[in-house]
């Protein structure tokens, strides 16, 4: 197994990833569920492994994932990915052996800067195509229920359920019949709403984390910082 390069010491962004996962109270196996991303591709990345890992292109996807899911930057997490495993520009070019074989052939005059220009253009095409990443977007069954991450474009309003939070955490989300709405890392900031007297039910992983409001009426704390509970009807608390 190859050691990783450019690590810069052990603060490199796969220790970052890890340090984040664990303040969110999460197992390897749990942050897999998740992001649907395997669990050794997932502890690759915090190892910087970059041989266990598949191509660049689905790597950089996993990295903006797994970032988003502990309450990181997803673009500096690639960035700094990109820095520390030491990315080469040509990225199809990565298993390839560099070299220029010898031979008497003579090229017509200005076909090797022609060659070198066409040759750039295909490397930003392929580099902008591998940054393509299709995102999963959580299905909402209602359309009354509504989802944000800035506390500007999710006032409290009188006739709604207000679900925040103060830091990252875990939140899971089921209506009256006990189907699950959202399940997933909340960033600091964001809020999920549904209508007053919805029957809904609420499981964080932070109690101490978590903000909720019955209309306008700001409902005492779940719990601790830290403290986990499930199944909490809201309309109740």
């Amino acid at each position: 197994m190859a050691a990783p390069q450019n690590t810069q010491g052990t603060h490199h962004i796969g220790t970052r990833l890890r340090v984040a996962r664990e303040a969110a109270g999460l197992s390897v196996s749990e942050l897999s569920d998740l992001t649907h991303i395997r669990s050794d591709f997932l502890s690759a990345i915090e190892g910087l492994r970059a041989d266990d890992l598949p191509s660049i292109g689905y790597v950089l996807g996993f990295v903006r994932s797994y970032a988003k899911a502990v309450g990181l930057d997803g673009a500096q997490a690639v960035a700094d990915y990109k820095r520390d495993v030491a990315v080469p520009e040509n990225l199809g070019m990565r298993n390839q052996p560099h070299f220029v074989p010898k031979n008497s052939l003579t090229l017509p005059r200005g076909f090797v800067p022609a060659l070198t220009v066409f040759g750039f253009a295909a490397m930003i095409v392929t580099w902008y195509g591998l940054q393509t990443e299709t995102q999963a977007t959580p299905v909402i069954s209602s359309p009354a229920l509504v989802e944000s991450e800035t506390e500007e474009t999710m006032p409290i309003a009188a006739d709604m359920v207000t679900v925040r939070t103060t830091a990252p955490s875990w939140v899971q989300i089921k209506d009256a019949k006990g189907t699950t709405l959202i399940s997933r890392i909340f960033v600091t900031g964001e809020s999920w709403q549904g209508p007053v007297g919805g029957g809904y039910s609420v499981s964080v992983r932070d109690a101490g984390a978590i903000e909720i409001y019955l209309g306008e009426d700001k409902r005492p704390p779940l719990g601790q910082m830290g403290e986990a509970r499930y199944d909490v009807i809201l309309s109740q608390h």
